[in-house]
């Protein structure tokens, strides 16, 4: 089961939201790249990066961290946040990214996301990110129709490498993971599930990996307050998902 340190960027800096509520931020670490260096030499072989002034915005704000870190160390890169077009996945990729992250277009041009998956097969991963069992859009600031088992079980078959589900109500807050929630929607999709959101502790992460060993589509976890409110400790994360 993978570990995915979270590094949310805003004005070039590292950062964290309440609720995906800009109006509750918390600024951390003022250089990514050292960020991401510390997440690595503690063992991290995946980090997730968010564009939040991208996510919001539907532009590009911070790509360029996204490739000078690739381009500065040895792991892998997940990344999303106000990727919408077809244009702008072409040339993170092209730059060696990893797998990007797509959102709002998941949702709002299913057709472009399906070109996008057969173009960049195992490239791919869908965000799916939950209000109350609806799916929310525009960096979390719209709730849509669209229900989220729906959602998945609309992109099965259609090239998607996995799904990163976040419950918005649960995400920095550090009030634990929506498991019934979590295990319901592994219950239905084979699709690859990564859990995002509430992780508070080790426990919560323990729990994550017995899931995992039932249910082989939990590929892995995103963390992010966790780690940086010293809630979590990513060595010690590493080795209890192994």
């Amino acid at each position: 089961m993978n570990f995915y340190p979270a590094i949310d960027l805003k004005d070039g800096k590292c950062i964290r939201l309440k609720k995906g509520e800009l109006k509750d931020i918390t600024f951390y670490n003022p250089n990514p790249v050292d960020q991401a260096s510390q997440f690595i030499e503690m063992g991290a072989k995946w980090i997730h990066m968010v564009d939040i002034e991208g996510a919001f915005k539907g532009k590009n704000f911070n790509h360029k961290v996204f490739i000078d870190i690739k381009k500065k160390f040895n792991c892998y890169l997940q990344v999303g946040g106000g990727i919408r077009n077809f244009a702008t996945v072409e040339f993170l990729i092209k730059n060696k990214i990893d797998r990007v992250v797509l959102g709002t277009i998941a949702i709002k041009n299913k057709k472009l996301c399906e070109q996008i998956c057969k173009s960049f097969p195992g490239k791919i991963a869908v965000g799916i990110d939950a209000k109350k069992g609806w799916v929310a859009t525009d960096g979390w600031a719209k709730t849509s129709k669209v229900r989220v088992s729906e959602m998945i079980k609309s992109y099965e078959g259609l090239g998607v490498s996995c799904v990163i589900f976040t419950d918005i109500e649960k995400d920095g807050v550090l009030a634990g993971v929506s498991f019934d929630q979590l295990e319901s929607i592994l219950n239905q999709t084979s699709i690859k599930i990564i859990a995002s959101g509430g992780v508070s502790n080790l426990e919560d992460l323990k729990r994550l990996k017995e899931i995992s060993d039932e249910k082989k589509n939990l590929e892995g976890v995103i963390v992010g307050r966790a780690i940086y409110e010293n809630k979590v400790n990513v060595k010690e994360a590493i080795e209890v998902l192994k």
